[in-house]
């Protein structure tokens, strides 16, 4: 399947919203990472792990497409794309749209917009997506020898892999595949910079050989928090560590980056500010700078106008 061909179940399935999903595992170690759990006004927590070794040995990541077809055997479709290993226990009508279609498309998207250091060859991103969430919960049990940490997928920094649920939308490779590329472009960006773009193409569009990030389930806790007066700074957001923004109002920090990235999206800034960030962060760890230098205002005029654009925006499920 070519890449025009994807392209027009291209445009349906990256609007299909990463959806809240009130299941996940527990436990939490070091460095890989997943979508916040929850949807609006919940509870929430983003689980992460470090990979543990499996039963008789550490688990080992393939690197080549040989030894992934022989760790997931005959139910798994594999293949390479680029830097890209992907194994899939999907349809071959599924597994080629995933690959030709999301993928392909929005790797290329954004290696294009943003992620110029983004993954060569020699640096491959192995994927694991299963069609759903017992064969998900088996198959990282089998491979990996853990629990789900979390009922969408995750990014494994360490060993660079993703896994996906499929059964949650094209949204969660999306999610991240941001943060794949991201790890080799800035592997130094703050966490509301990871998140808030991992999180903004979790719903996106494609418009000509970019994508468009389109409200979702984010923006209701966003907003009651603007109508509430509880909306904490942009300055503070920008300036959290990722323990800190995990700690307190997880799910409404997700919200806060996400928005504030879709915000410099609609202003056509983003892969500036972006780019001048990872350029400069040596001299700007926050990116306050970047975004000042970028909009020609200090941040709390930008912050003004962001909390009244926020007020415009309507999401519907």
């Amino acid at each position: 399947m070519t890449q025009k061909q994807c392209l027009p179940i291209l445009l349906l399935a990256v609007l299909f919203p990463l959806a809240p999903y009130p299941g996940g595992g527990a436990g939490r170690a070091a460095e890989e990472y997943s979508p916040s759990r929850s949807g609006a006004g919940d509870e929430a927590t983003t689980l992460r792990l470090t990979l543990q070794g499996a039963p008789g040995g550490a688990a080992t990541v393939p690197k080549r497409l040989s030894e992934l077809q022989s760790l997931t055997g005959p139910d798994f479709l594999c293949t390479r794309r680029g830097p890209f290993l992907v194994a899939g226990n999907l349809q071959l009508p599924d597994y080629e749209y995933l690959v030709d279609g999301v993928l392909d498309y929005c790797a290329k998207a954004l290696v294009a917009t943003f992620f110029d250091r983004g993954p060569v060859a020699e640096k491959t991103v192995s994927i694991f997506v299963f069609r759903d969430y017992d064969t998900y919960e088996t198959g990282l049990r089998r491979f990996f020898g853990v629990d789900p940490i979390s009922p969408y997928g995750h990014y494994g920094h360490s060993q660079k892999y993703i896994v996906v649920n499929y059964e949650t939308g094209p949204g969660t490779m999306v999610h991240e595949l941001t943060h794949a590329l991201m790890a080799e472009d800035f592997p130094d960006a703050p966490i509301w910079l990871a998140e808030g773009m991992a999180s903004l193409y979790e719903h996106c569009r494609a418009e000509g050989s970019a994508l468009r990030g389109d409200d979702n389930w984010r923006l209701p806790e966003l907003r009651r928090a603007l109508d509430e007066g509880t909306l904490e700074s942009l300055a503070g957001l920008l300036a959290m560590t990722p323990e800190e923004f995990r700690a307190r109002n997880e799910s409404l920090n997700y919200a806060r980056a996400r928005y504030f990235c879709k915000y410099l999206e609609e202003l056509g800034v983003l892969p500036r500010v972006y780019r001048r960030f990872r350029d400069r962060y040596s001299l700007d760890p926050t990116g306050e700078g970047a975004v000042a230098a970028e909009l020609g205002k200090p941040l709390s005029a930008v912050e003004a106008a962001w909390r009244r654009w926020i007020t415009f925006q309507y999401w519907r499920e």
